[in-house]
């Protein structure tokens, strides 16, 4: 297999985690009116980190301009959380005005933590 089509096969997975979750905020919120804060707060970490992922592979094809997008919406959505909430858990917090210029790193910081965290996270 090639490594293209690895890279492809990782972000399917990680798109699956993704949308899972999105499922389960979905489901909480239609039934409680409510999400669960963590919870919110890991779907936008993964798909922050999985767009940002996806923006390489997809420069490859006619989705490169959608993807770029994508991902920095992701970020500053996660930014824009963390913000408000103080859920940050990297060793730079989300008021840091360095954020500002590239959330994008600001998205690392958190998935990198999140994976440390959680022993069950893939660490690619």
């Amino acid at each position: 297999m090639t490594h293209r089509s690895d890279g492809w096969r990782a972000l399917l997975h990680q798109a699956h985690d993704v949308e899972q979750l999105s499922i389960e905020l979905t489901r909480q919120a239609a039934h409680n009116r409510t999400v669960d804060g963590r919870l919110q707060r890991r779907y936008l970490v993964l798909h922050a980190a999985l767009a940002d992922r996806a923006a390489p592979l997809q420069q490859e094809t006619d989705l490169a301009l959608s993807g770029e997008v994508d991902a920095s919406l992701a970020a500053l959505s996660l930014l824009q959380w963390d913000r408000e909430h103080g859920t940050g858990r990297g060793p730079v917090a989300a008021t840091d005005p360095r954020w500002d210029a590239d959330p994008l790193r600001y998205v690392h910081q958190e998935h990198a933590a999140l994976v440390l965290d959680d022993p069950d996270q893939p660490r690619s």
